[in-house]
């Protein structure tokens, strides 16, 4: 621990910098000036030096006092400023909208120690919030183009069905298939601007309340007739292996988890295969719930994306889905003090983990 403490101190406080050029320049002009002084009173107790030679000598003394010190101040005074300078340029930048910016360190300066000074503490933290707004301006103009994607194919789908259907001339079952299509680009236009609502609160959502006790095996079951509804022509069979799992958490929350993550398993898994929900609780400590389909799988290049914002796994999935689901969901267990893991291999299915502090 004493070791770990030492690590984050830095090598030489500017305190203690400037204390001891302060002290080193004093003690320097102190010793000139006492070396003159001896030398000039020695001349004057032997009768070789008169009373105006004295004052001239402690007139030289006084200005090799201050020539010595405010040379040493100056290069201490710039050992401070240039580094401080760089900083402001990069700050600068910065404002600039430049957020490639990177102020380089004196790695040997600091030896063993974190930082060489408070500037080169200040140097790493600026490093880190330049890094830091990259990758959120990169986010941003990601997440735009990915909206701007999203909403641009409904929207055109619908444009170009409806003037097909102010041309007329369609016979009533063609009018009723598109107005069909219509209705479902709608929908699907629709559950992305709630899905991004919904991920906008969260995003910005520090507090939750974890007041319901919640029984997690109804919890699954309702979500899973829920779901029937919403896919009545996809047959899948369920194999539930829950006890009665009673856990205080936000109701509303834990809800859309289940639901995402099973219709997940609904959209990816094959006709009339088998998807598998085991819950469990750990040592009075944590609910574990596991989610496993017999789908295509997902690639190990594919798993480190697929909590992404936008980000689908499949091509051919992207008219029944916006790629905001597992974002959601992780975001959520992140609030409620949660984790989600995901292991998947290729023509083998994928299994969900989660795991729930009980309180």
């Amino acid at each position: 621990m004493e070791k770990q403490e030492k690590k984050r101190k830095v090598r030489v406080s500017l305190r203690l910098y400037f204390s001891m050029v302060s002290i080193t320049t004093l003690c320097s002009a102190c010793i000139v000036s006492l070396v003159l002084v001896l030398g000039g009173m020695k001349l004057f107790f032997h009768g070789d030096i008169t009373l105006p030679v004295v004052i001239i000598i402690a007139l030289l003394v006084c200005g090799l006092t201050i020539l010595l010190g405010g040379t040493m101040l100056w290069f201490g005074s710039i050992h401070l400023t240039k580094p401080l300078e760089e900083i402001s340029r990069a700050v600068k930048k910065v404002a600039e909208g430049d957020f490639t910016v990177h102020i380089d360190r004196n790695e040997r300066s600091r030896g063993e120690y974190e930082y060489s000074n408070e500037i080169d503490e200040l140097a790493v933290n600026f490093n880190t919030m330049a890094a830091e707004l990259s990758g959120m301006d990169y986010m941003r103009k990601d997440f735009m183009s990915n909206v701007s994607h999203e909403v641009k194919t409904p929207v055109a789908a619908i444009t170009g069905l409806s003037e097909i259907l102010l041309e007329g001339g369609l016979t009533a079952e063609e009018q009723k298939e598109y107005l069909q299509l219509i209705n479902k680009e709608s929908l699907r236009l629709s559950r992305l601007c709630e899905n991004m609502l919904r991920m906008s609160r969260l995003d910005h959502q520090q507090i939750v309340v974890k007041a319901d006790n919640i029984r997690v095996d109804e919890q699954i079951r309702k979500c899973i007739i829920m779901l029937s509804e919403k896919w009545p022509d996809k047959v899948r069979n369920y194999e539930i292996d829950c006890g009665n799992l009673v856990i205080q958490s936000n109701a509303d929350l834990l809800m859309q988890v289940w639901a995402n993550l099973i219709d997940n398993a609904i959209k990816y898994s094959a006709e009339d295969s088998s998807i598998y929900i085991t819950g469990r609780i750990h040592n009075n400590n944590y609910l574990l719930v596991t989610i496993r389909d017999e789908g295509d799988g997902i690639s190990i290049e594919k798993q480190a994306k697929i909590f992404e914002k936008f980000y689908q796994c499949e091509e051919s999935h992207k008219k029944v889905g916006n790629g905001l689901g597992l974002s959601i969901v992780k975001r959520i267990l992140e609030l409620l003090g949660g984790e989600i893991t995901c292991s998947s291999e290729e023509g083998k299915g994928t299994v969900m983990e989660v795991t729930v502090p009980l309180k």
